[in-house]
């Protein structure tokens, strides 16, 4: 693990464990932006919020086949990856029944289908509250990302409340960067130029409190796992958990910037164009940490 390049099963395994943890991001964070952003923007408007509403749910049970999709590359990856073994229904079922991952996988694809679900229950309600149901079970969901991290490895309350946490505050910041577009392209486009201005304007306002948040718990608690897992400046360099760690902050200074764009512009051009290009860039930040997660830390490993 000391080497700068990786085989290629530790590599697969750790862009699909990126592909699971984004697609999963992205469903849970869409239904933190319907409860956190658009309800509460768009309530004094005369709209059709279940049709909205319904929109954001078809893109979650995309998200959710995404995860299942990813997912079903993962377990068998990690079977071969943590056994040496070849691929067999055996090996398959191994790992599936009898390990934490497995168990983990299990949970995961249960509680994102049940987000889903409790999601598009409540679009069809005028009941918000229902909204707030289906973000208790996306907190759920996201738990088991951190019971597969370092933090389970460090003992302790506060590294598992710190890396939750993190992994809340990214998905309630890029479920509203995916909010924007499905909105764009939806809803906002048929309406009046001057009440879309409008109603953009005040959801980019909303959103801006939400997001100002999220970013601010994604600092404290990733330079709280930075100080956990990389013990020294040559950890940092010489180890692929410290390059894959690089990576991620050098994607994160430009989503910042693009950020602070469409704060400073409310929803005004370029607003549109920024939020694709935060998009892809968050999908860089989640294969590297799927690299952070399934590499051994930089304090478990000599330079």
């Amino acid at each position: 693990h000391s080497s700068l390049s990786l085989p290629l099963p530790e590599l697969l395994a750790s862009v699909v464990h990126g592909a699971t943890l984004g697609a999963t991001a992205f469903l849970a964070g869409l239904v933190a932006f319907a409860a956190l952003v658009w309800l509460p923007a768009s309530r004094t408007e005369d709209i059709d919020q279940e049709k909205v509403l319904l929109l954001f749910c078809r893109w979650m049970w995309v998200s959710f086949g995404l995860l299942v999709v990813a997912g079903s590359v993962e377990l068998p990856v990690y079977a071969v990856r943590a056994s040496g073994e070849t691929l067999s229904f055996g090996l398959l079922a191994e790992a599936l029944l009898d390990t934490r991952v497995g168990l983990l996988w299990t949970a995961r694809i249960g509680l994102a289908l049940l987000v889903a679900t409790t999601a598009t229950y409540a679009a069809r309600r005028r009941n918000p509250a229902y909204w707030w149901v289906a973000a208790v079970v996306a907190t759920l969901l996201l738990i088991t990302f951190t019971l597969q991290s370092h933090s389970v490895a460090e003992g302790g309350l506060l590294p598992f409340a710190a890396d939750w946490l993190h992994v809340t505050a990214a998905s309630v910041w890029v479920g509203g960067l995916l909010g924007f577009p499905i909105l764009l392209i939806g809803p906002l486009r048929a309406m009046p130029e001057e009440t879309r201005t409008k109603l953009l304007g005040r959801t980019v306002r909303r959103f801006s409190k939400v997001a100002t948040v999220a970013v601010m718990s994604l600092l404290i608690t990733g330079l709280y796992a930075i100080l956990l897992h990389v013990p020294s400046l040559s950890a940092l360099i010489g180890t692929p958990y410290g390059r894959a760690l690089m990576v991620k902050l050098g994607l994160l200074v430009p989503l910042l910037a693009a950020g602070a764009i469409n704060l400073i512009g409310r929803g005004r051009e370029p607003f549109d164009r920024v939020v694709r290009f935060e998009l892809i860039l968050a999908l860089g930040i989640f294969v590297a940490t799927g690299f952070l997660t399934t590499l051994p830390p930089a304090s478990a490993v000599s330079p």
